[in-house]
């Protein structure tokens, strides 16, 4: 008696049932999955072979006179004797949850991929349920591995939308991020440069407020895609938004370091000048700003500044 892999099956049960009669004997197969019974009354007899985590096999078999039997059994688990559709094979638990999920799953990435991140997300929880389901109720250890494969997918693409769904959901958004981490962490356990992971892990953080931690992430990304220097333009409005001029500046020629032609950058630079007094760094900048976007929300304030005396007659 052997698996479909063909390996023995040790601790397998042959029951023999003899037609007509209230006679049974049951031998179980050894470390080779091999068994023997003898001294059969030559008559029909019923056999059943079974083993645990395995859907059973039945039928009848006449034994003739001196006339040795030889036969070999395939068991199936559940979950093969439903792909195979063995008929009468019981049903999967294991299977039914998986094929669930992976039809949830499938509905929820085609929403994803055409951004209905909301519509996407009760499908992609729905898949999160039916696979930890499903590898609960895996009959052996090889069908548990592959699910857990296809586990893994779901639960990184399901962390991904519940952050996707937190940035237009005011009112749960919290709440999304934070059942959001665990998942994109785990991602990222298991693929420490998973880049979209990272991304959403700092959005995520800092939406939270969580700074330090997601500063921390912010440099893990900056290690695989360079600085962003929209985020560091962004610290250093922060810091200019709080009357911070110093702590702004450093900010704000980091991000020029990062791209040199980031125009917003030389006009925040520039408003520091003016309310340093610095009229001469004023100037520069914000005709720098002006040079690399003419038409920019801040152009026509910063021709307005140069058209003033303070400015206009610095040479």
């Amino acid at each position: 008696i052997k698996n479909a892999k063909g390996a023995p099956i040790t601790g397998a049960t042959v029951l023999l049932k003899r037609v007509g009669m209230e006679w049974t004997k049951s031998v179980t197969t050894g470390d080779d999955g091999k068994f023997m019974q003898v001294g059969l009354d030559p008559r029909e007899y019923d056999i059943e072979v079974s083993a645990t985590g395995f859907v059973s096999l039945k039928l009848r078999e006449r034994i003739r006179v001196s006339e040795p039997i030889i036969k070999d059994f395939v068991l199936l688990t559940p979950q093969e004797a439903a792909a195979k559709g063995v008929p009468g094979a019981p049903p999967d638990p294991s299977a039914q949850a998986e094929n669930a999920g992976l039809q949830a799953f499938n509905d929820g990435v085609n929403q994803f991929n055409a951004k209905q991140f909301a519509e996407a997300l009760p499908n992609f929880e729905t898949a999160y349920k039916h696979l930890s389901e499903s590898i609960d109720k895996a009959s052996d250890a090889t069908t548990k591995s592959e699910l857990e494969k296809k586990f893994i997918t779901v639960e990184r693409v399901y962390g991904f939308t519940l952050a996707e769904v937190a940035k237009v959901d005011q009112e749960r958004g919290a709440d999304l991020n934070k059942r959001a981490l665990p998942l994109i962490k785990q991602a990222l356990v298991r693929d420490p440069k998973d880049q979209n992971a990272l991304i959403y892990l700092v959005e995520a953080l800092k939406s939270l407020g969580e700074t330090a931690e997601s500063d921390k992430y912010q440099i893990e990304l900056d290690k695989l895609i360079g600085p962003n220097p929209g985020i560091v333009y962004n610290k250093g409005v922060e810091a200019f938004n709080a009357g911070k001029m110093k702590e702004a500046r450093p900010f704000l020629l980091k991000t020029l370091e990062i791209d040199p032609k980031y125009a917003d950058a030389f006009y925040l630079l520039a408003m520091c000048d003016y309310s340093d007094m610095d009229m001469k760094g004023a100037k520069q900048n914000l005709e720098k700003y002006l040079e690399i976007a003419p038409t920019g929300k801040n152009a026509d304030t910063a021709k307005a500044m140069l058209a003033d005396p303070s400015l206009k007659n610095i040479k």
